[in-house]
């Protein structure tokens, strides 16, 4: 369980670093984004391995954009610089995948199902987001370089 969780870790930074290399975001924060997405894909592991698939969407997502936030404030860049290449391993890619599958097997009841289910983790991804983008907007926090 440890080996796979650390495995898990070292493949989402690896992603997330080349992912940000495709955006061309600036060379000193990816390292930092990769890191931010590991640690929000941990949490969102631990969830689902609970059996809280959505809660493990939000409170990945939340993580992430926690760290994005006050990241981005440390560097004095936008937060989407460290969110967006951070949320990129936990979008729920396969539930799209297995949602146009389905459509194309002509299972509309199975394609409507896992539908459903991705668009409601999506929403809760979008929610996580907003909820620490309006907390970040309220808390005025200034770091003294």
């Amino acid at each position: 369980m440890l080996k796979e969780l650390i495995l898990d870790m070292i493949y989402c930074f690896a992603a997330t670093w080349f992912f940000a290399l495709i955006m061309n975001s600036p060379k000193k924060v990816i390292p930092i984004s990769s890191l931010i997405a590991s640690i929000g894909y941990i949490v969102y592991l631990m969830c689902v391995n609970a059996d809280q698939v959505m809660i493990g969407f939000f409170l990945g997502t939340l993580v992430i954009a926690f760290f994005g936030e006050i990241c981005a404030r440390l560097f004095k860049m936008p937060a989407t610089i460290f969110i967006f290449p951070a949320v990129v391993p936990i979008v729920p890619g396969l539930g799209l995948y297995q949602t146009m599958f389905a459509f194309v097997q002509d299972d509309i009841f199975g394609a409507l199902e896992i539908g459903v289910n991705t668009i409601l983790n999506i929403g809760a991804m979008s929610v996580a987001m907003v909820l620490m983008s309006l907390v970040a907007a309220k808390i005025p926090i200034k770091f003294k370089n």
